[in-house]
């Protein structure tokens, strides 16, 4: 799925981070906290979260080694980099909280497991997708259901089945944009039913001046093609689409709003580029995000291409 990172839209008054940000990348000792043994990561930087991804590689590659050297290969990509951070730091809160996660690729869960202690809930419409999730969370001994776990199980986010009020926080990178129709709608609607009133919703979505939509000729996730109509990918917010299928809820305010988007070098049109070729820059790609990923201001010259999202339930 499609992922994109975000700057605060210093037009927009009151619009600000909730946290302050923490020395990135920073680890303190091992030690035994909620019934897992690991070093504490702060991951609320790009690089953090690379130095996670790897993490993630090492702890893998014993009991699924295919998924561990994936892994290690690529730590993170690109987007993730700077959306995952941002997730990282928004949801700031202490174990155990209870949170759920979105159809978001399957990495962020089991970070905030095992570096935050969070009780996750990793989510997707997708039964293989799930599968895949419950694999790495349980290679790193980290599957089941309490603090530092991961249970992964199949939702779909536009008609969640869990109570009102049941978690503490809620994510979703880089989904809401693929869902058709007004499904994007009824998702961030169901992801704030489901927090508790104080908690927070972080989501991510590609941005762009003009509203546009994407479709393709054959099967798109969940979704089959019929006929020869093409079957819809993903939308490219505006302004205007932000506020009209987003951000319209009674029942939570927006918190914080940042687009995110290169400058003049546009090294995701390089990296799309090259193709298979890509590959070779796999375990670098955190540092090109790092290097080239930067809050825009949508008056100016850089290119928006995301915007990161924080809604807190009133």
């Amino acid at each position: 799925m499609c992922g994109c990172p975000s700057v605060s839209d210093s037009r927009r008054g009151g619009f600000g981070n909730v946290n302050g940000g923490r020395s990135a990348g920073a680890a303190t000792p091992a030690r035994r906290t909620w019934g897992v043994s690991a070093v504490r990561l702060d991951a609320s930087d790009s690089l953090g979260i690379w130095t996670s991804g790897l993490l993630v590689g090492l702890r893998t590659i014993r009991k699924e080694p295919m998924l561990g050297i994936k892994r290690l290969a690529l730590p993170i990509s690109y987007w993730r980099s700077r959306e995952f951070a941002y997730v990282w730091r928004q949801i700031d809160l202490s174990a155990p909280a209870h949170v759920l996660d979105l159809g978001s690729p399957k990495d962020l869960a089991v970070m905030l497991a095992r570096h935050r202690g969070y009780r996750v809930v990793a989510t997707d419409i997708l039964p293989d997708a799930v599968a895949l999730s419950e694999r790495y969370a349980r290679a790193q001994g980290l599957a089941g259901d309490g603090a530092g776990r991961v249970r992964s199980e199949v939702q779909d986010g536009r008609a969640l089945t869990y109570p009102d009020d049941h978690f503490d926080a809620a994510f979703s990178v880089s989904v809401l944009e693929h869902i058709p129709d007004r499904g994007d709608s009824f998702a961030i609607q169901e992801l704030i039913r489901v927090v508790r009133p104080g908690g927070v919703v972080v989501i991510t979505v590609p941005f762009d001046l003009e509203y546009r939509e994407t479709f393709f000729d054959g099967p798109v996730y969940e979704r089959k093609q019929s006929g020869s109509e093409p079957v819809f990918f993903e939308r490219h917010y505006d302004m205007r689409g932000l506020a009209q299928r987003l951000l319209r809820s009674r029942e939570a305010d927006v918190i914080d709003l940042q687009f995110w988007g290169e400058g003049r070098v546009r090294i995701e049109a390089m990296l799309t580029g090259l193709g298979r070729a890509r590959t070779l820059l796999s375990p670098v790609e955190a540092f090109l995000g790092t290097a080239a990923l930067k809050k825009v201001d949508l008056d100016g010259a850089d290119h928006p291409m995301a915007a990161f999202i924080t809604l807190r339930k009133r």
